[in-house]
């Protein structure tokens, strides 16, 4: 064997030999590599689960107080169903028939206007803002809820009396609710007779059922003026009145039970059959 064969032969025994331990030591590092590669894209996975959890969180929070609001807003629209149900027990002779499910009605329409009312604030809490900034109104929503359930309750001449006393009662309370703000305007502004005259048929023709609350002016004494759009007031007054129109303090006056009493129930509308819109079987 020549020395040049040998020596081949050395070198690719030796080849041999270095080629696994060159091949493990190499393994790290590719295992190092596909980590860190793995790293980002695992990072992006899991960064969107936090704020989702914490969204969620706020979300369970706000509904538990929107639930919250619902109590605290039927406490306080209770006087205005009870105003409703004893003007519809004076006016309708109802039987003991009819009404179980005449109240019943009014609970349902009660929950329906503070959950209105609940939700409006839950919505602001998630940022999200009517586009009309007028609240409901909760005493329309009850009056129209129960009236609804009239309609299929009563007999046609029960509900003939009671849409005539509906309506006689919402032009009294409107004419009285005018007089009242004008009363005012014209303790402070001094008004001419003819400035009243054209003030009071300029929001009668302007009426929106929402100035009915004007009526609570009163409890308020003498520091606030109802919200009167200023085409029915300042159209109608010289420069000084004017002036002193602008610098009055005006706020939207709420609904804080419509000026009515919780009474206790005395049992006279008895209980809501418990199958009373069961289907038949």
């Amino acid at each position: 064997m020549t020395p040049s064969l040998r020596k081949a032969i050395l070198f690719a025994g030796l080849a041999l030999t270095l080629a696994p331990i060159r091949g493990r030591a190499e393994e790290p590092k590719a295992a190092v590599k596909k980590v860190v590669e793995a790293k980002p894209a695992e990072a992006k996975a899991d960064k969107p689960a936090e704020p989702k959890k914490a969204a969620d969180a706020r979300e369970a929070q706000i509904d538990a107080q929107v639930q919250q609001w619902v109590g605290q807003f039927s406490q306080q629209y209770r006087p205005i169903l009870t105003t409703e149900l004893n003007f519809i027990r004076q006016i309708c002779e109802l039987t003991p028939e009819q009404r179980p499910k005449i109240k019943a009605a009014g609970e349902a329409s009660l929950k329906e206007a503070a959950l209105k009312m609940a939700e409006l604030q839950g919505g602001q809490m998630r940022g999200v803002f009517r586009a009309q900034k007028e609240q409901p109104n909760p005493q329309r929503t009850i009056r129209e809820s129960i009236a609804k359930v009239l309609q299929d309750t009563l007999t046609p001449e029960q509900m003939a009396k009671y849409k005539a006393a509906a309506t006689q009662r919402a032009a009294l309370r409107k004419r009285a609710a005018i007089r009242c703000v004008v009363a005012r305007l014209d303790g402070t502004l001094c008004l001419t007779a003819d400035q009243r005259d054209k003030i009071t048929q300029s929001i009668t023709d302007g009426w929106q059922d929402k100035w009915e609350q004007w009526l609570m002016l009163s409890i308020y004494g003498d520091q606030y003026f109802p919200q009167v759009p200023d085409q029915h007031v300042v159209t109608h007054l010289d420069a000084d009145q004017k002036s002193v129109w602008s610098g009055l303090q005006k706020v939207d006056f709420g609904y804080y039970g419509g000026g009515g009493i919780a009474e206790a129930d005395d049992g006279w509308w008895g209980d809501a059959p418990a199958k009373a819109d069961a289907p038949k079987q």
